[in-house]
């Protein structure tokens, strides 16, 4: 049986997004208010604030977990065009305790427009994380060196010719790199809103394999399923 609770947020405008971590301990949850705060679970179930801080300039669409082997780390998007990238550190020891903060690792500043969706890959891809605009274009970044989070090289840019406005790394070993594209375009005879990419290791390149045309009004949110491709 579910069983619900509501959590006063205190976010001062309106919430974007609400992400989990790994293993369902920790939540970030973002918004208009520009800001970011992460959510602790205590042994009692409940939540409460350990991190509460401004992240953006504009309002913050998303906020996605990196997989725990790469440490505590979240990246999040804005409408002020970036994406960012965060770490939690120890920045005081002291016999009273550790004291953490989120220190900003990076800042992606390639888009020209609202940046709309945010999203780490798949563990078994390494570290790489994927972005989308209200431009059309989906960039896929990579973290040469996991030890060092401030150094993210552009690797691809995928022209959609479609506002952008979610995306979904497909989580299964059993196929290659695959990225669904939620557009948000209002305009019927603009097509499919939902398309499906293939990165292709021989050539090296992201193709669009699939156009979902039944699909045809804006689309908000897209997600693989999980473990079933």
């Amino acid at each position: 049986m579910f069983v619900s609770s509501s959590l006063s947020a205190d976010h001062k405008d309106l919430i974007h997004d609400v992400a989990y971590d790994f293993h369902g301990r920790r939540m970030a949850t973002c918004s208009s208010d520009q800001s970011v705060k992460i959510w602790d679970q205590g042994e009692g179930g409940e939540w409460h604030c350990s991190a509460n801080w401004k992240t953006h300039s504009g309002s913050v669409w998303r906020v996605t977990w990196a997989h725990p082997e790469f440490g505590q780390v979240i990246a999040t998007c804005s409408f002020d065009r970036t994406a960012s990238v965060w770490e939690e550190l120890v920045v005081d020891s002291s016999p009273d305790g550790s004291h953490k903060n989120w220190v900003k690792k990076a800042c992606l500043v390639d888009s020209r427009t609202s940046v709309t969706d945010v999203q780490f890959c798949p563990k078994h891809l390494g570290l790489q994380l994927a972005t989308c605009s209200s431009d059309g274009i989906v960039r896929i970044y990579e973290a040469p060196d996991v030890m060092n989070l401030s150094q993210w090289s552009l690797q691809f840019e995928i022209v959609c010719k479609l506002s952008c406005s979610c995306l979904s790394w497909n989580p299964s070993r059993m196929h290659s790199p695959m990225i669904a594209v939620g557009s948000d375009d209002s305009n019927p005879s603009a097509g499919g809103k939902v398309l499906i990419y293939e990165y292709y290791d021989n050539n090296r390149k992201w193709q669009k394999v699939e156009t979902i045309m039944s699909i045809t009004d804006p689309v908000r949110d897209v997600e693989f399923s999980p473990n079933l491709g």
